[in-house]
């Protein structure tokens, strides 16, 4: 019985210093606003060869983020910045105690995924949930509907949207032509 009880001790020191360590990331800058982020203008990034690391609290989410360099470190509210690029180039944008990866950098239509949190067994069909905002107005779910409320001054919109895409799956469809989503093409 005591092996027993030292390994589950053992499985779950090891669980939560994975998680920790996967709560800390180095970055390579934070996008203070919407506009910095399509402008690719970085706060917080390299210097003298070294990189900010962040604690994103992933665990217990928090209203703010930790960043440690050399020692020194600033606590930077969620609500001061859109958005932080971690060193293997994903960017993210967190709201409400999730994390939405930024997908494009398109002005009038930003796009999103959120992973879905699935268990072993059940995988969910489609593993992300997508969403989009225009510019700094808030997320709101991928679908044809709220994509026409959000672009409501554009008359020929909900024809070609309708047109171009079957169902609000489509909507995530890549234009290898023009580099960039057939959505975003549309709302051009």
């Amino acid at each position: 019985m005591k092996g027993k009880k030292l390994s589950l001790w053992m499985t779950g020191l090891m669980m939560a210093t994975c998680l920790g360590t996967m709560a800390q990331q180095k970055i390579t800058g934070i996008y203070l606003t919407a506009a910095d982020y399509v402008q690719n203008k970085m706060a917080y990034t390299e210097t003298n060869g070294h990189l900010y690391k962040a604690r994103l609290y992933a665990l217990v989410p928090k209203d703010h983020i930790l960043l440690t360099r050399g020692g020194e470190q600033t606590k930077l509210g969620k609500d001061r910045f859109f958005a932080v690029q971690l060193k293997d180039g994903k960017i993210f944008h967190m709201r409400g105690g999730e994390s939405y990866e930024l997908l494009n950098r398109n002005p009038q239509l930003l796009l999103f995924r959120r992973k879905l949190p699935a268990s072993p067994k059940t995988y969910p069909e489609q593993p992300y949930r997508y969403y989009f905002s225009t510019g700094e107005s808030n997320l709101q779910e991928l679908t044809t509907q709220n994509v026409k409320q959000a672009f409501v001054a554009r008359k020929d919109l909900p024809e070609r949207l309708d047109a171009a895409f079957r169902d609000n799956d489509d909507l995530m469809a890549y234009d290898t032509f023009h580099h960039m989503y057939k959505l975003e093409w549309l709302i051009k």
